[in-house]
Parts: structure tokens; sequence; C-alpha cells
């Protein structure tokens, strides 16, 4: 019971911290300031919505290369990981610098 309350408020902070990132790096890349409303949406969207499709993508990505074309499992986990995370990347990266 503990465990959960615990995880629940770290993931809060965790949250909050990451707007609160989210908003320091677009002032630092001399965007317009907006508020922290639209800031924690966007913020909201990528982790919960992009993020979790991204993840489905490798996932497939994974088994489409193990069960279709005979890659070992391992090579495939690592494809899988490495392209979950050059397109997580880049798709911070232009949240980051959209005006």
């Amino acid at each position: 019971m503990f465990s959960t309350l615990a995880d629940i408020v770290i993931g809060f902070f965790e949250f909050v911290v990451d707007v609160l990132l989210f908003r320091g790096q677009r002032r630092a890349q001399g965007h317009r300031e907006r508020s922290a409303v639209e800031d924690t949406i966007e913020v909201a969207r990528f982790d919960f919505v992009m993020l979790f499709f991204i993840a489905l993508v490798s996932a497939g990505l994974m088994f489409v290369l193990t069960f279709a074309f005979g890659v070992p499992a391992g090579w495939s986990i690592g494809i899988g990981l490495a392209v979950g995370t050059i397109w997580g990347g880049w798709r911070y990266h232009r949240l980051v610098r959209e005006p």
C-alpha cells in the first residue's frame, strides 16, 4: 500500500519536474513564453500518447524482425530499442523547438 502511494507521489513530482524542465528548455531556445497549462498539455501528450505509440511500434518491430525475418532475438531487441530511442529523441527535439 505504501509502495503504491509512494509511486503515485513520485510520479506526480516527476511530471511536474518534466514540465519545468520543458519550459526551461524552450526559454533557453528563445521561443515565446506559453502558459503553464499549454506546456503541461504538450508534455502530457508527449509522455502518455506519443511515447506509448513509439513503444508499441518498437515492440511490433521487434516481433516482426524475430518471427517474420528470423533475426536473432538479441538483435531484434537492440534494433527495436535503437529505433524507439532515436524516434523518441527526435520527437522531443521537435517538441522543444516548435514555435
